[in-house]
């Protein structure tokens, strides 16, 4: 998957493949602003105010207490990009098919939430060259406080949204009882997995900002009484014994090498015989097809800068599920999440 310039007729491409043209301005600035026109969309809530029907800019404007002309411009933008269309009239813009599949605050499966969440990432993101010059990175999970960290869930939330259905089917569980979510902060997978599993009780292990939130979702979720925290970083925390799987999900990305290979070993000493460990990652391909895959790149640099550390690929993560005693592992890809992958591993 890449990001890219997408032409528009046969005469665009042409130019596009051109040695002339100048694709790193549209890289550099195109991209950069694109980003923050839809974050800037969810932020003035146009999206959600334009839920119920179509509103010229200055109604907008007037309604989330914003500069005309400013409202203007980014409506322009965010019709441009694919977030808005126009009435006839010329004056009164709608949502897009787009924008009221995603970007609505109201919608069960939202993005929303993750373009608010993209402010905080912006700013880790203006730290990169300190990171790539000194080795700095920003270390996230130390330095954030408590109206970052519900930013922080609640944007994991919407990314777990995408596929927390398609988890809960693919990993064939049979009846179980015992769920252990590491990191699980936001909870929905824990969530899904006890909504489909009713006689499923689930442990949680988590920092105490992160675990806050998930408590708030699993008590709206009326599910309080099936899901107990433990607080704590995931090398010090139990993780008790006898469950019927565990996930570490999108989780080992944010881990040294050290850390990921002992706590692969004890989920394997906390899972019962016959239990599956289930790691959601957006894994990176391997070193010798690696030109091809750019967002595992990207992301890579973006965990580097965040916490030091980069994305992995699977066969690495596999090699250490192995040496931890599992014995039959799968690759299972995801179709509601194709930048993602699941590694399902067996005691």
């Amino acid at each position: 998957m890449r990001i890219g310039v997408i032409p528009d007729g046969i005469r665009e491409r042409l130019i596009l493949s051109s040695r002339r043209f100048p694709l790193p301005l549209f890289d550099v600035m195109g991209t950069m602003m694109m980003s923050r026109a839809v974050m800037a969309g969810v932020h003035f809530g146009v999206f959600d105010r334009l839920a119920a029907g179509a509103k010229t800019a200055k109604a907008l404007a007037a309604e989330a207490g914003c500069d005309e002309h400013g409202m203007r411009l980014l409506v322009d933008a965010l019709a441009t990009c694919g977030y808005l269309e126009r009435e006839h009239d010329g004056e009164s813009v709608r949502n897009s098919p787009l924008a009221n599949r995603w970007m609505r605050s109201d919608l069960p499966q939202t993005l929303a939430n993750f373009a608010r969440f993209n402010y905080d990432q912006w700013d880790w993101v203006s730290h990169l060259e300190d990171y790539i010059q000194h080795g700095q990175a920003v270390d996230i999970h130390a330095q954030l406080d408590a109206p970052h960290w519900r930013r922080y869930m609640l944007g994991l939330r919407d990314i777990a949204s995408l596929s927390a259905d398609e988890v809960a089917r693919r990993i064939h569980l049979r009846a179980p009882r015992s769920l252990l979510d590491i990191g699980g902060g936001h909870c929905l997978y824990t969530i899904t997995l006890c909504q489909r599993y009713p006689q499923l009780r689930a442990t949680v292990v988590d920092l105490e900002p992160a675990a806050r939130v998930g408590q708030e979702l699993v008590a709206a979720a009326g599910l309080a009484a099936r899901v107990t925290f433990h607080i704590g970083h995931v090398a010090e925390t139990p993780f008790g014994e006898n469950h019927d799987a565990a996930f570490l999900f999108n989780v080992m990305h944010h881990l040294d090498e050290e850390t990921n290979r002992s706590t692969v070993e004890r989920i394997h000493r906390a899972l019962k015989p016959g239990g599956k460990f289930v790691v959601w990652e957006a894994f990176r391909e391997e070193r010798a097809r690696q030109q091809a895959d750019q967002m595992g790149a990207l992301l890579g640099l973006f965990f580097g800068v965040a916490s030091k550390r980069e994305t992995l690929e699977f066969e690495q993560v596999a090699a250490w599920a192995r040496e931890a005693g599992f014995r039959r592992l799968e690759r299972k890809k995801l179709q509601s999440a194709p930048f993602a992958a699941l590694l399902v591993a067996t005691k």
